[in-house]
């Protein structure tokens, strides 16, 4: 069976401004679509919220707003998800590293992160993030880090998720 992946909203919002931008870079947008086509590649919908929270205009968000039904996958209303939405919580309550600034913003309900650790958790997809590893940092709770001490989550950025399920698709415009 393949891997499933989720995507962070922060893919997206780098992508759309920096290394993936509409004006020259389509080609990655049309691989998440193409992706989801091939059922691997997913969102969730706190994720669109995040994205549909841009202001009108944005290209990140007249994205969402065109993806097809069934790319952001139910989140709060799958009793799953929701079941480790408070596993993810108590941990977060529990935890002595973050500082508890990290902790509260980590468990906003309209923050996605928390969610996607919730899903990948319920059923098995892989968190696409751009966040690293910082297995120090106090100030901030990075997805790797809660995967790893929430546990059963795997992470990988999109550079790694690339390399697995990508071609090589730049052609110079001269």
């Amino acid at each position: 069976m393949a891997n499933k992946y989720i995507i962070d909203s922060n893919v997206f919002i780098q992508g759309k401004n920096f290394h993936y931008h509409f004006s020259f870079c389509e080609g990655f947008w049309d691989w998440v679509h193409e992706g989801f086509d091939k059922g691997m590649v997913y969102s969730i919908g706190k994720v669109r919220a995040e994205l549909l929270a841009g202001k009108k205009g944005d290209e990140a968000r007249k994205w969402a707003e065109g993806m097809p039904d069934g790319f952001f996958l139910e989140d709060v209303g799958d009793a799953a998800v929701m079941k480790q939405y408070a596993h993810c919580m108590a941990w977060a309550a529990g935890d002595k590293h973050y500082q508890p600034a990290a902790l509260t913003r980590f468990a906003e309900a309209k923050r996605a992160d928390a969610f996607l650790l919730a899903y990948a958790r319920a059923h098995g997809h892989i968190v696409v993030t751009q966040e690293l590893s910082q297995p120090d940092k106090r100030k901030e709770v990075p997805i790797p880090d809660a995967a790893l001490k929430i546990g059963n989550i795997k992470t990988m950025t999109i550079y790694e998720l690339l390399q697995a399920h990508a071609q090589p698709t730049f052609v110079f415009k001269p």
